[in-house]
């Protein structure tokens, strides 16, 4: 059993749904628990034969008893392991998997930005004695869980987020994708796609486009994704002078196509577990230009597999940018390197048999 909050459009459900997958269904029987809504991502999950369940839902306030219905329901399902995401599936899932009897228990710590709440940090820390692993998605998550958490070292393995490449690496008619975005210009074409809120850093990539314009008066930045700050990105980005040369989608399901059109992705953001945007842009063979923060590193390697700047530097965004689409061989070169390490180590079918080895044990 996947217990998650929800399967709503996000990098950790994104997970949940490629273990679903790429698992051997000769040796495993998945289902996914959500504990507060289903979302987008469901149809998908059912339509692969795994069934989805929404734990009963308290019709006000918070359900500080949702671990007994967990419970009660892993029961009912004959469930022999249990795999959290995030904090309260940890938390409820745990406490029902302990009362349900369920031997092996699997956490994934999503990355956050630390220090956390206190009794969320306690909580994990006291039930990480009950789980055979925490794994975190980056090195700099397991370091802030025995940091932070106090979580011993020895019981934590680090997997990276894994994604199917193969809805990334597709060809597409990119004039008649311009069109169907309303693309006039015909230079370069700047990318990104987050939920548009602080952690992401928008701002910054707004604020380099002035000195980008200069050297590329026909790019076209495209941003896709909401969230709280839109409004505000909007205003700045018209206080700027650059709206001819911004767009704003909205939110898309068709990111796999727009990442083709894209001559660099840009992620800007002020910290980050181990995002998978940067996942879906490699396997795109798009050039990446983001910030070295959190896990971002274990993914980017300087002039190998993109380009790496300190957060809150537009200078530095504006001259990584232009440097990469500038210079053809640097591009070449990051995107040939960017899909051999997407298939080594970013892959789903990876990351799911990494999974697996602590599943069985």
């Amino acid at each position: 059993m996947i217990i998650t909050h929800d399967l709503a459009l996000g990098g950790l459900q994104q997970v949940i749904v490629n273990i679903c997958k790429t698992i051997n269904r000769e040796l495993f029987e998945p289902q996914v628990l959500c504990l507060r809504a289903t979302g987008d991502y469901t149809p998908e999950i059912e339509n692969l034969g795994i069934k989805v369940t929404l734990v009963p839902q308290k019709k006000k306030g918070a359900d500080y008893f949702a671990f007994l219905k967990v419970a009660k329901i892993l029961r009912e399902e004959r469930i022999n392991v249990i795999h959290t995401h995030n904090t309260q599936p940890f938390i409820d899932g745990t406490m029902g998997g302990l009362l349900a009897g369920v031997k092996t228990m699997v956490h994934t710590d999503h990355a956050r930005d630390f220090p956390d709440k206190r009794r969320y940090m306690f909580a994990e820390w006291f039930l990480s004695h009950f789980v055979r692993r925490v794994v975190a998605v980056s090195e700099h998550t397991a370091q802030n869980l025995v940091k932070y958490e106090k979580i011993s070292p020895r019981k934590i393995t680090v997997i990276p987020n894994g994604i199917d490449g193969s809805k990334y690496a597709i060809s597409i008619d990119k004039d008649k994708k311009r069109g169907e975005l309303g693309i006039t210009k015909k230079g370069p074409i700047i990318g990104v796609g987050v939920r548009l809120c602080e952690q992401k850093g928008i701002t910054y990539l707004l604020k380099a486009m002035p000195d980008i314009i200069k050297s590329f008066p026909d790019c076209t930045l495209i941003i896709a994704g909401r969230g709280p700050l839109e409004p505000e990105l909007k205003a700045e980005a018209k206080s700027l002078g650059i709206m001819d040369n911004v767009r704003f989608l909205g939110m898309r399901l068709d990111i796999p196509e727009l990442l083709q059109i894209m001559d660099c992705y840009v992620l800007p953001s002020l910290w980050e577990g181990m995002p998978m945007v940067l996942l879906e842009a490699m396997a795109a063979g798009c050039p990446i230009v983001a910030t070295n923060v959190g896990g971002i590193s274990s993914v980017i390697t300087p002039e190998e597999t993109g380009s790496l700047v300190e957060p809150e530097d537009s200078k530095a965004i504006s001259n990584a940018v232009m440097r990469a689409l500038k210079d053809a061989d640097l591009r070449n070169r990051i995107t040939g390197n960017g899909l051999a390490s997407f298939a080594e180590k970013f892959d789903s079918s990876v990351m799911t048999r990494q999974y697996e080895t602590f599943y069985r044990t």
